[in-house]
């Protein structure tokens, strides 16, 4: 029996390996991040190149101050010009690269699902970077250098990366096109020894300046046609074209344009120059990858859009960028604007019901939508907090008096750790004359009655943002109205609405703050607590 069993498995383990031996590989060069993924190859894709400091100095401040609110500021801007990578470098000597390119990979993978393009020189950087990363990244990058390729192909290898791969060697940069192809063959043999493959290479051809060298983007152009055909992906770093050479964008412009026809796969470019995403537009148009003109009809109509909006944030938006903060999870940007705008003469009040909840509002249907995720959904959360906590020194500055309009109970359902919304109504409710208790977050229904009961409440509001919650919310319900069928319920949060307040028996669905203020003000109007 013990003989039969064996030969068993050794049929079933054959069958498994002939199974496994049909499975193919499929040469096709891809990125990732948790959400999104990009494929080089199928069209130009555009990466951008603003997340790197050399020549900006706003930017090496950020770096070296940790201004994780100004980095994740230029990702967002980035992602919103029409870039589908991000390149992140944090190579300044002055700071602990192997500290901070983790700390902000792991900070843009909360605000963006682009894929992102790992830069640096630093092989111990480059592994704390990879190994919090969510999907394939990209490494940027390993040259035809021993060294180079030594520190880079087992990271590689390791955490599955992309790599693109520059050809020059301890000889320098080539002359000549097919001295460049030579390279990059150089660094194909040796990836294989590390089982990475040709689809994983990404190849960068370099590009020297037409100030020092008049036939550098000839050659570059040359060796692009030349890697195509031998069935490589390419990249460039197209603004080395025109370094030391007057109004760069011209020239830039005209040379992506040219390196788009040569077969360029992907450009680390600036996203936010009008010249480089028009000539790019303009190229999947002319060559028959944009049908139907749609994609560049709807470029063409943002750039028409895109002055009048200038204008309207020149001309004192301080609270627009308020609500452009919150949705986007820039926490320190959000304390910014609220700042700027009450020192403008905004209404804080105002500032809460116009553009706090509006923003979370939107961020809060993006998540019910899957167009947005749960990181970017508590970044926003976080933001509004830092908003919120401006406006609430100035609230506490002007006080509204001793007088109040009767006593409320706030406070979160069991099992849900979500009080933005509840602190937004807290703060609105005690600035209309309200006293308020707020229980916090996560509270037990006999915690809430036993508050009820002691405060003699009238009105007891609940909040909940998660639907496994909503169960809680009915059950305190239950156990307000048995111990008092007069006490009004109001209930709020993202995954309510009115039919659900009704099937729970609450009160009152207030869909916003100033809502729930308005119906505390109906309810407690005759401005006396309930008799004792």
């Amino acid at each position: 029996e013990l003989a039969k069993a064996v030969k068993a498995a050794e049929s079933m383990n054959s069958d498994c390996g002939a199974i496994r031996r049909k499975r193919s590989h499929k040469e096709r060069t891809l990125v990732s991040s948790f959400s999104g993924c990009v494929e080089f190859g199928a069209r130009p894709v555009p990466i951008g190149e603003r997340l790197n400091p050399t020549g900006k100095k706003l930017l090496k401040q950020a770096l070296r101050d940790g201004d994780m609110g100004y980095i994740l500021k230029m990702a967002l801007e980035q992602e919103e010009a029409g870039c589908e990578l991000l390149d992140v470098n944090a190579g300044l000597p002055e700071i602990d690269e192997e500290k901070l390119l983790p700390k902000i990979v792991r900070e843009l993978q909360g605000i963006t699902s682009l894929p992102l393009s790992i830069d640096t020189t630093n092989a111990r950087a480059l592994e704390a970077a990879l190994r919090i990363y969510n999907g394939k990244a990209l490494i940027n990058s390993v040259s035809g250098k021993k060294e180079s390729m030594d520190a880079v192909f087992p990271l590689a290898a390791k955490y599955g990366a992309a790599i693109i791969c520059l050809t020059l060697d301890e000889d320098g940069i080539p002359d000549t096109a097919e001295g460049r192809l030579k390279i990059a063959e150089k660094i194909r043999l040796e990836a294989e020894k590390y089982g990475i493959s040709r689809a994983d290479l990404i190849i960068d051809p370099l590009c020297l300046s037409l100030a020092t060298d008049k036939d550098a983007a000839a050659t570059t152009l040359k060796a692009l046609s030349l890697l195509k055909e031998a069935g490589y992906k390419t990249s460039l770093g197209v603004s080395n074209v025109s370094f030391g050479l007057p109004q760069r964008e011209l020239l830039n412009s005209a040379f992506f344009t040219a390196a788009m026809r040569a077969g360029l796969s992907a450009a680390i470019m600036n996203p936010l120059s009008a010249s480089m995403m028009g000539a790019y537009h303009a190229e999947l148009l002319m060559s028959g990858q944009d049908e139907a003109a749609g994609e560049y009809i709807e470029y063409a109509g943002k750039l028409s859009l895109k002055e009048p909006m200038q204008r309207e944030t020149a001309s004192g938006g301080a609270s627009s960028k308020l609500s452009y903060a919150v949705e986007k999870g820039l926490s320190a940007e959000a304390a910014e604007a609220a700042e700027a705008a009450i020192k403008k003469g905004e209404e804080p009040l105002l500032l809460i019901d116009r553009e706090i909840i509006p923003a979370l509002d939107r961020m809060g249907k993006a998540f019910e939508k899957g167009a947005a995720y749960l990181p970017q959904l508590l970044m926003s959360a976080e933001a509004a907090k830092s908003a919120f906590d401006v406006i609430k020194k100035e609230l506490a500055a002007s006080p509204s008096g001793g007088k109040t309009k009767g006593k409320v109970v706030i406070a979160t359902v069991k099992n849900d750790i979500h009080d933005i919304g509840k602190n937004i109504v807290r703060v609105l409710l005690e600035n209309y004359g309200f006293d308020v208790l707020d229980l916090g977050k996560d509270v037990p229904k006999e915690e809430i009655l036993s508050a009820a009961k002691e405060q003699n409440a009238r009105l007891v509001g609940l909040s909940a943002l998660m639907t496994t919650t909503v169960p809680s919310m009915q059950e305190t319900i239950e156990l307000l109205k048995k111990w008092d069928p007069a006490c009004a319920v109001v209930v709020g949060g993202a995954v309510l609405n009115e039919e659900y307040a009704r099937m729970i028996e609450a009160d009152k669905y207030a869909r916003d703050a100033m809502e729930t203020v308005r119906y505390a003000e109906n309810i407690l109007s005759s401005g006396m607590d309930r008799p004792e």
